[in-house]
């Protein structure tokens, strides 16, 4: 078993954060509980990330690359247990029977089996490392049915109580599609959109959606591709993480952080990973494609802005003939090349620098819409829009906060798509929780100590909510000293302030996302 013995500078014990090696807890064990949990709150908080990096004598190199550790907080009555599982994806399975990386991941390429014949060493070098369902990045509803996630083409069920691992799905057995993002749209009637690559002679962005299964059908039996949007640069195609949908449109951006197709196709040959054929030019347009949800038709008008990178879409939605983009800023890429294990060893944990940014694209662009003028005629915000010669449309952007925000969460069920006020995620310096307030745009922020680091929150509203912040609001705070458990942290979402923490009586790993789960 590999181990790391490397000490941290600026921040000591950064390690025990991002923990090589972590044990599950498959039984429910009960928490320690300070203050007071809300008595309407009953349900499963599930989370979902990395969690085995130590596969026999190897490692895995990035921290998005390790075998995905499932996290279950049920609460019931003002108390909460906690349980962990590893998802037994055939990606698990496969590397513990060979006690070895048999999977290429993000950050890590597997090297052939010694004990395979010469031939089939060498013929293995000229096949492009394929993601499988190692699904360590989300979970998601479809149906009444919870699945993980991650950017491949699978999909796992898993059981939300026990967190045992079922069936998996495969989206390729449906639709023409290499891969689709971990995070899809599911709107109140069940229908879920989502948005994949299909690889070819010209590399498509494929729109996704799937409709409601009808009894004695599969999960994706009714998916069905409505809208492909050509690759700009056919070798190059943009990667995305998320997307943005609102009442009759799909935002798509085409930002310039390009795949490298021909370092994928030959990465077993020059020993690149995947991370490494990721390319960013940021003097390079940053593109939002606009399509409609009725027809699958994307409008013609293109919007442009100045070259940046994003994770994630924080909301879009309609407002009196535009359409408010909000995303989460980053102007480099040090949030992907920064946390490899090599870096974090090093302690050159990367230091971010985000903005919250909202984007206005007018929507009611014609022949005879003027050029040289700000075409944008909301009074409540500051971002603008010029019709160029060429047709496109610059836009330009409305910072909310340039303090900086990473994994954004609204009021999803009510707001996703539609006209919202508040949203929340973990601060640039990774110790932080952030509110935003976009109608003020002032924020309201939460840390303990320099040794505590939240993850992404999760909002639960309250029963009969009134106000859109009326909730509360988790985290599962790790810590970065062996004397300071970890825990769940639950805030008033009104007033930002704790409420009741829920310690955890064994480490727990780092995770990416999660959702809460109601109880029935």
């Amino acid at each position: 078993m590999a181990t790391d013995n490397t000490e941290f500078d600026n921040l000591p014990h950064l390690k025990h954060i991002f923990r090589r090696s972590n044990t599950e807890h498959p039984e429910p064990m009960d928490t320690a509980i300070t203050g007071n949990v809300p008595c309407w709150l009953e349900g499963s908080f599930l989370r979902n990330g990395p969690g085995l990096f130590d596969i026999g004598e190897e490692t895995f190199k990035h921290l998005f690359d390790g075998m995905a550790l499932l996290h279950r907080f049920y609460i019931k009555n003002g108390k909460i247990t906690y349980q962990s599982r590893y998802l037994r994806s055939d990606v698990y399975k496969a590397n513990m029977a060979a006690k070895r990386i048999v999977f290429s991941e993000f950050g890590t390429l597997a090297h052939p089996d010694p004990c395979k014949s010469l031939f089939r060493n060498l013929f293995s070098y000229f096949l492009p490392p394929t993601l499988e369902d190692n699904c360590n990045i989300n979970l998601t509803a479809l149906s009444d049915d919870i699945y993980v996630c991650t950017e491949s083409q699978y999909l796992r069920k898993i059981d939300p109580e026990t967190l045992e691992t079922l069936d998996k799905v495969d989206y390729s057995k449906y639709v023409t599609v290499n891969s689709a993002t971990a995070h899809p749209h599911r709107l109140p009637d069940g229908t879920v959109y989502n948005i994949g690559y299909t690889y070819g002679v010209t590399t498509t962005y494929t729109i996704i959606k799937i409709s409601p299964p009808k009894e004695g059908q599969e999960t994706l039996e009714n998916a069905t591709i409505i809208c492909r949007i050509p690759a700009k640069y056919r070798l190059y195609p943009s990667y995305f993480h998320s997307f943005g949908i609102t009442e009759n449109f799909i935002v798509f951006l085409e930002q310039p952080l390009y795949v490298n197709v021909r370092k994928i196709a030959l990465a077993k040959l020059t020993g690149t990973p995947l991370c490494d054929a990721l390319e960013f030019d940021p003097e390079c347009p940053a593109i939002f494609h606009v399509i409609r949800r009725d027809t699958g038709e994307p409008m013609s008008v293109k919007y442009v802005t100045d070259g940046f990178f994003t994770f994630h879409f924080s909301n879009t939605y309609e407002d009196d003939g535009h359409i408010i983009v909000d995303l989460s800023i980053h102007d480099n890429i040090k949030i992907i090349h920064g946390t490899s294990f090599e870096n974090i060893r090093k302690n050159e944990y990367p230091v971010l620098n985000m903005e919250f940014r909202r984007f206005v694209l007018p929507l009611n662009i014609t022949k005879d819409t003027p050029m040289e003028t700000n075409l944008i005629t909301l009074d409540n915000t500051i971002a603008t829009a010029i019709r160029k010669e060429n047709g496109e449309i610059y836009v330009n952007w409305d910072t909310i906060t340039n303090k900086g925000i990473e994994l954004p969460v609204i009021k999803y069920e009510q707001h996703n798509g539609r006209n919202y006020r508040y949203v929340y995620g973990v601060g640039k310096t990774a110790t932080t929780l952030m509110k935003i307030d976009l109608k003020t745009k002032t924020v309201k922020e939460w840390n303990d100590t320099e040794y505590h680091y939240p993850g992404e929150p999760t909002f639960v509203a309250a029963p009969n909510s009134s106000n859109e912040d009326d909730g509360i609001v988790m985290s599962c705070v790790l810590t970065s000293r062996l004397d300071m458990p970890a825990y769940l942290l639950i805030l008033d979402a009104q007033t930002f302030e704790e409420i009741a923490r829920a310690v955890v009586p064994v480490p727990m790993a780092f995770a990416l996302h999660g959702m809460f789960v109601k109880a029935k």
